[in-house]
């Protein structure tokens, strides 16, 4: 028989543990002062981001900049800021009063060394409680636990008119009070994120530039390439990237190395260095054929030589290669997005045959609260055999699987079914509410289940207990108080499935958050 999880007020709402209360006045206190919201955009469109920029009018009189008067058009609002730092441009400012709405912020978002160089500086505060019960299903203690996670970003951004860049972006990264086992994202003590060069060799008029050095990669949806927002320390590469953009078609090629967080402490603790086992290279295109419709192909690898253990629990080198593709785009109410990857290779000797991908799409209906109606399918394969000479278990290379796979962060795009139902609406033109419910499946029954993170766990290998791992329910408000500041309100619950109730303890997941965020 189930046994059933505590209900979330079982959990004393963690929020009164004595060593992290004081974080949430804290935050309140910092939302008071700051008023702002950081308006990020989830989706990095990177090459789109000039166009997001306001028009520079025609020269005017240097008169002090005032409300537009009757029938006057007033001057568009500034950029949103974005989720890969780098693609800012504050170029607008160099227009003249009126042609664009001051921010606080501007001083330091365009500055004139000379005629030729500029220099941007830019950053980002974050602070988020988070209470979890039975995230391991209850098969770990303790049971329950409450950390508090914050973050500094600061950046500076340093040009050539068009020819030349350098780009440096420091972290400051750490965890309060966590009992659990630590966790490799959490935390990385004043480190250099990221530090990259730009050269357009060819000339500025020519648009192909090489980055080279440590910098952070987002391709589409981050379905398979993400910055990982979502963690206390974002992700980051060590290597070179080519770039030709385009208004109509962008193309990417690259080859960098991973670069994992050094999880020493103290004296013993390192900066950051690449994993030399780990190499991804690959191309990435972008086509956009129509307004608001666009087109996009891969090839990605992974080679690793640090002797990983296989789905057929095997050790050796492995090589995925993955080719896919992906489209998407917005016709009058309707949007849209899907995704396929085929992936092949070798593994300590075995084969690869792998697919993973996702669809999903939504109806925003015109009407108060804006309410739209979504819904979607994400998979990855499974192994049907872990004693035979081919891998069939996807890779899910370097994703956000935390936007697709429930809040949880339960499961990765590995041996994986899920299908969700969501409703998204704005009670306010400030607040964003989101509700989504997930089942899950796994593909195989005789694989592991893999979490978030691709790490294998619970697995039957008789395959008696089954497909169904269960269901979750996400709730989400997101309220931004002006362009600096959001808060985000969340929290999700988990009823474990027969293969959950089959394999161990079956305690019913819960998880409650509070963050803050500025952005300067």
């Amino acid at each position: 028989m189930r046994r059933k999880c505590a209900e979330v007020d079982d959990m004393r709402w963690a929020w009164q543990t004595r060593r992290a209360a004081w974080s949430v006045p804290v935050l309140f206190l910092l939302a008071v002062v700051t008023r702002g919201s950081a308006q990020t955009l989830t989706e990095t469109e990177s090459r789109a981001a000039a166009a997001t920029q306001p028009t520079t009018q025609p020269e005017a009189e240097p008169t002090t900049q005032s409300a537009p008067g009757p029938g006057e058009t007033p001057p568009p609002p500034p950029p949103k800021y974005l989720d890969l730092r780098y693609d800012e441009d504050y170029s607008y400012l160099d227009g003249p009063p009126g042609s664009y709405q001051p921010d606080l912020f501007d001083p330091i978002k365009w500055i004139h060394l000379n005629e030729d160089t500029t220099l941007s500086i830019g950053g980002e505060v974050r602070g988020r409680l988070e209470a979890e019960t039975n995230t391991t299903y209850g098969s770990r203690e303790p049971a329950q636990d409450t950390v508090f996670l914050h973050r500094y970003l600061l950046h500076a951004d340093l040009k050539y008119r068009k020819l030349a860049r350098v780009f440096v972006q420091g972290i400051a990264a750490f965890i309060e009070d966590r009992d659990l086992p630590p966790r490799a994202v959490d935390e990385d003590r004043w480190d250099v994120h990221q530090l990259f060069g730009d050269l357009r060799f060819l000339g500025e008029d020519i648009p192909l530039t090489v980055r080279f050095g440590r910098q952070e990669l987002s391709y589409g949806r981050e379905r398979v390439i993400s910055p990982l927002d979502w963690a206390n320390v974002r992700r980051t590469f060590d290597g070179v990237k080519v770039m030709y953009t385009s208004e109509p078609f962008d193309l990417d090629f690259f080859y960098v190395r991973p670069v994992p967080i050094d999880l020493n402490e103290g004296l013993n603790r390192k900066p950051n260095q690449y994993r030399e086992e780990g190499h991804f290279y690959g191309a990435y295109s972008k086509w956009r054929p129509f307004r608001d419709h666009y087109l996009e192909n891969y090839f990605l690898a992974y080679r690793d030589t640090g002797d990983i253990v296989s789905p057929n629990r095997k050790a050796g080198d492995l090589t995925y290669y993955t080719i896919g593709g992906r489209a998407g785009g917005k016709w009058n109410q309707f949007d849209y997005d899907g995704e396929l990857a085929g992936q092949w290779g070798q593994w300590a000797g075995d084969t690869i045959q792998a697919w993973m991908g996702g669809v999903d799409g939504g109806w925003t209906a015109k009407v108060p609260w804006s309410p739209r109606f979504g819904g979607g399918f994400d998979f990855g394969t499974g192994d049907e055999d872990p004693f035979d000479n081919v891998v069939q278990t996807s890779n899910q290379l370097f994703p956000l699987g935390h936007a697709y796979l429930g809040y949880l962060d339960l499961f990765g795009r590995q041996n994986i079914l899920a299908t969700n139902l969501n409703l998204t609406f704005k009670p306010h033109e400030k607040v964003t509410t989101r509700l989504a419910w997930y089942t899950f499946w796994n593909d195989e029954v005789r694989d592991a289940i893999y979490n978030v993170a691709g790490v294998p766990g619970r697995r039957d290998v008789n395959g008696f207990a089954g497909h169904d791992l269960g269901n979750e329910l996400d709730l989400t408000i997101n309220v931004a108080l002006d362009r600096h500041t959001s808060l985000l309100f969340g929290y999700s619950h988990f009823w474990c499935g027969n293969f959950i109730q089959e394999t161990g303890p079956d305690q019913d997941p819960d998880f409650i958050y509070f963050q803050y965020m500025f952005k300067f």
